[in-house]
């Protein structure tokens, strides 16, 4: 009984230790030789692939499985191939629990050192796609529990052999934990996890959140940084139609997704951070960047599905630097980064309709700052060149709504002079615009090209501002309208060929400028010229000038066929200040030079209108303010020979002026006179009625010239009998005629008349002129001091009554010498100017010369004569006179000094002796000072007071003596 108990007892020993032993022996040596023999066929069966595995173990107590060495590779690897997938080391810590907790349990799960090597083939099929069981498990999912997984120093080889590029990217180290993840449903927020990993260019990923698969749903954040353009570009290059290249970008954002929810699929994605920095963007194939960009941001995007909705607070572009061309066939250079495709290609794919409400999308706003843009324009001659500095630009409240109008702004510096500003509204949907636009400051040169070309003209300055509304309403047909106001200053025009300059002004103000491109009507309130200035030149050949400067034009653009009436243009109102008119004629020779100055007043009403008529009011005068041009009237400039009544009046012009013209056609200068002239000029449908009403007051012939051209009449005699007993000529000469007949010309109408008078003067009687002689006894002589054109006390008197004598007398004529000063004042002048040069270099202060005693006179004049001859005074000794040797010493001494003062002033008088130019200066002065003195009061018309150079000063007790003539 014993025994049997006892074999009875090893049996119950022995079985459960044998069981243990077979279990361990099936566990730590079997299964894993059976898990090796049955991986291998599967891979090789069902995958078509060959399996490497190093170590192979696992713990059937500690259900802890693991393995080493395992990669999974094509069946006939070439020498050096990396295998498809491979794994350094896996360890697998089973949970016996999961026998009874309901779901498969793993406490750890380790993956050491993986390896995937991912190629998308030429055909764009993926090669891990080929490690996909041929056979799929449509079961459900198993309940799994993975309390934590953990990858270390995992690498990613991946391939595109699709793409143009076939670009290639590591990454690694992989890091990626994942801990209470089960498949199951009811497992909250799912499991935590945390993905990182390096690129080989020094890029880093990360992205940490929670996952579950039941349902499938995902919340975290991730972030990407100094991800390199280049490879980003590699990747996409298909669905880019240019390059890019350089710089880096980064991105950095939460988001939260489920599948299966009541409402469908969620998915929420916001980027907290979006920007790239240093990207070239250049057309395919090219070796040159067509536009860099400093820095792009994306800021405050997100998107939700739900509500189908795309958004972000701001797009901002820092730092941009592109060139812009226009090529002579009007092609933008910019277009070449979005090449032409064919339709087929460019055609997208048709997609089914999708149901629910569309995709919004909005923008809150883009920001262009710092841009730099080369603006080349070709199509014009010559190339039109801006260099766009300090570009800025801003559009707020962009959206899919194409119909809402986005607030736009702008800024630049062009050419680093000109500053550019936008403000406004556009439409996008029709590209209706509504826009302030201020320019200041642009020069015309740089627009030059877009201005009509004269060949024979330069433009030499000239800057344009301007500001106003700028409106285009959009559509095929849309129209351009302007409101605002301009001006453009210091503009010169000049002649290429000898730098003459023919047009100029210092500034045109245009206020209330309307433009209607619709109407094809421009309207301006008002225009204000503020010192322009233009000449009209006869030519040598006696051709106008502006006849062959504006011609040949050559506008800036070919213009389109004329159809209609031109453009309708109104000015209400042109305002001149003081602009200049010239006349010259370089046919004659001297050559003549007249001005209207100070020309000033308005031009009211112009139109292009037929029926329009603008009122002209305009003075000024000719060579001083005493000549007054006044032109008054109506006109239509764009039909004149519609209808035109114009005068035109000239008061008190100085007649030797006219010289270069008498000399040649009278054969004679003129020495004195006036012209005044009124002319009517009256057109009515082409006809003709011109007045001209000639007055020549005083008028006194010079000496004769010997020109071949002057007239074969007895020309003083001529003057002579025209004269009234006044000394006026006065001449009316009426010319009526048509416009249509092609022998008519005014002028030579006008100078055929004026011969006929000349003949009747001669041949027919006329009362003689006498020459009356009155003044007041008193005012007759004007006396001045040697060297002086100050007026005294007495002679201011006296001219003053001889002013009122004159109004007394309309009919007297005054003439004032104005001849060069007398010879013998330059010896008196060349004494003050010695005078004032000692006291201003005595050191007490100036005092009367008389009062210096003869020492200190010499001491001076010895320093101004070192002063001003670089030397010290010779002085030679005086010769003792008869007499003198009974004197005492001291008288002796004061004469010596007196003869040292003499000889030292006589020394240096001639260093301060005045020349021909200063007397002649002297001689007009004083003629000014008494002309200055008669119509100070303005009881004398200014006519009547007449400046005679041919008459000079008479020598009068030390001085000069002016003696006035009455006529």
């Amino acid at each position: 009984m014993l025994g049997w108990i006892r074999r009875r007892l090893l049996w119950v020993i022995a079985l459960p230790l044998l069981a243990v032993g077979l279990y361990a022996l099936a566990g730590f040596w079997w299964l894993p030789r059976f898990a090796r023999a049955q991986a291998t066929e599967y891979v090789r069966d069902e995958l078509g692939k060959s399996l490497r595995l190093g170590e192979l173990r696992f713990n059937p107590f500690t259900f802890r499985a693991e393995a080493t060495a395992l990669a999974i590779d094509e069946p006939s690897p070439q020498a050096g191939q990396k295998p498809l997938v491979g794994l350094r080391r896996l360890v697998v810590d089973f949970q016996i629990s999961s026998l009874w907790q309901g779901a498969w349990t793993f406490r750890d799960v380790t993956l050491g050192g993986p390896y995937v090597r991912a190629v998308v083939r030429p055909d764009g099929s993926l090669n891990l796609a080929d490690l996909v069981p041929r056979k799929q498990d449509d079961g459900p999912t198993p309940d799994v529990l993975i309390e934590h997984l953990a990858v270390t120093d995992g690498v990613v080889d991946f391939a595109d052999h699709s793409r143009r590029l076939q670009p290639s990217k590591r990454l690694a180290p992989i890091r990626f934990e994942l801990r209470d993840f089960r498949t199951a449903s009811g497992n909250g927020q799912g499991g935590g996890f945390h993905f990182a990993a390096s690129g080989d260019q020094g890029e880093r990923f990360d992205w940490r959140g929670r996952l579950s698969l039941r349902p499938f749903a995902s919340s975290g954040d991730l972030s990407a940084a100094n991800l390199e353009v280049d490879t980003a570009y590699a990747f996409l290059s298909e669905a880019l139609p240019f390059e890019l290249h350089g710089g880096r970008f980064d991105v950095a954002g939460q988001y939260r997704f489920a599948a299966g929810t009541a409402t469908g699929t969620l998915l929420e994605a916001t980027l907290s951070r979006a920007q790239a920095s240093g990207v070239g963007v250049r057309v395919r194939d090219e070796a040159r960047d067509t536009a860099t960009l400093g820095r792009v941001a994306l800021e405050g995007a997100r998107v939700s599905l739900g509500k189908r909705e795309i958004a972000a607070t701001a797009l901002r572009v820092d730092g941009l630097r592109t060139a812009l061309t226009r090529e002579a066939d009007g092609t933008l250079s910019l277009q070449r980064l979005f090449p032409a495709t064919s339709p087929a290609a460019a055609a997208p794919p048709a997609s089914p309709p999708v149901s629910g409400p569309a995709w919004r999308f909005s923008l809150g706003e883009v920001a262009v700052e710092d841009a730099e843009v080369e603006v080349n324009d070709r199509a014009v001659r010559p190339a039109g060149r801006f260099h766009l500095q300090g570009l800025s630009a801003n559009a707020r409240g962009v959206s899919l709504d194409m119909a809402q109008p986005v607030p736009l702004r702008a800024a630049a510096t062009v050419n680093g002079k000109t500053r550019l500003a936008l403000v406004g509204d556009v439409v996008p949907a029709t590209a209706a615009v509504r826009l302030q636009l201020e320019l200041a400051g642009l020069p015309l040169r740089d627009v030059q090209a877009y201005l009509p070309h004269f060949p024979a003209l330069e433009l030499r300055s000239g800057t344009l501002s301007a500001n106003g509304e700028l409106t285009l309403p959009g559509g095929p047909a849309a129209a351009l309208d302007f409101a605002g106001a301009g001006r453009i200053d210091g503009f010169s025009l000049l002649e290429r060929a000898g730098k003459r300059q023919v047009m100029a002004w210092d500034r045109v103000e245009i206020g209330g400028l309307r433009y209607a491109q619709a109407q094809d009507r421009l309207q301006i309130a008002r225009v204000l010229m503020r010192k322009p200035f233009a000449i009209v030149a006869i030519e040598p050949d006696r051709t106008i000038n502006l006849s062959r400067l504006f011609a040949s034009a050559t506008p800036a653009a070919a213009p389109a066929p004329a159809s209609g009436p031109g453009m309708a243009i109104r000015v209400d109102d042109l305002q001149i200040e003081n602009g200049t008119m010239t006349f010259a004629d370089t046919s004659m020779d001297p050559g003549f030079r007249a001005d209207i100055a100070a020309l000033r007043g308005h031009v009211r009403g112009l139109s292009t209108a037929a029926s329009a008529q603008a009122r002209v009011d305009l003075q000024g005068q000719v060579v001083n303010r005493f000549s007054p041009v006044e032109i008054t009237g109506t006109l239509n400039p764009f039909a004149y020979d519609e209808r035109t009544d114009l005068k035109l009046s000239f008061r008190n012009i100085d007649l030797p002026i006219f010289n270069p013209y008498s000399g040649r056609f009278a054969g004679y200068a003129i020495a004195k006179g006036k012209l005044s002239t009124e002319l009517h000029y009256q057109i009515d449908h082409r006809k003709l009625e011109a007045t001209h009403h000639v007055v020549l007051d005083q008028l006194e012939w010079g000496e004769a010239t010997d020109s071949k051209e002057k007239v074969s009449l007895p020309i003083r005699l001529a003057t002579s009998l025209l004269k009234n007993r006044q000394g006026v000529i006065d001449l009316d000469l009426p010319v009526n005629g048509s416009l249509d007949d092609p022998a008519f010309r005014v002028w030579p109408i006008v100078w055929q008349i004026l011969k006929n008078v000349l003949v009747k003067a001669v041949t027919a009687p006329f009362d003689l002129i006498g020459s009356l002689f009155k003044g007041a006894e008193q005012a007759r002589y004007v006396d001045f001091a040697a060297g002086s054109s100050e007026l005294g006390e007495p002679a201011r008197s006296s001219l003053s009554a001889l002013a009122k004598a004159l109004a007394e007398r309309p009919a007297l004529r005054l003439d004032i010498p104005a001849g060069t000063a007398l010879d013998g004042e330059a010896d008196a002048i060349a004494r003050q100017r010695l005078d004032a040069a000692l006291l201003a270099s005595r050191k007490d202060g100036p005092v009367a010369i008389e009062t210096l005693e003869d020492k200190e006179q010499v001491d001076l004049l010895e320093a101004l004569y070192r002063q001003q001859l670089g030397r010290k005074p010779d002085i030679p000794e005086a010769m003792e006179e008869a007499g003198q040797e009974a004197q005492d010493r001291k008288a002796r001494k004061a004469a010596r000094q007196s003869a040292d003062v003499a000889w030292l002033r006589q020394a240096l008088l001639p260093r301060y002796r005045p020349g021909a130019d200063e007397l002649a200066a002297l001689g007009r002065s004083r003629a000014n000072a008494v002309q200055e003195a008669l119509l100070a009061g303005g009881e004398v018309d200014p006519t009547r007071v007449f400046i005679d150079a041919a008459k000079g000063p008479a020598a009068h007790e030390g001085g000069a003596r002016l003696e006035l003539g009455l006529e």
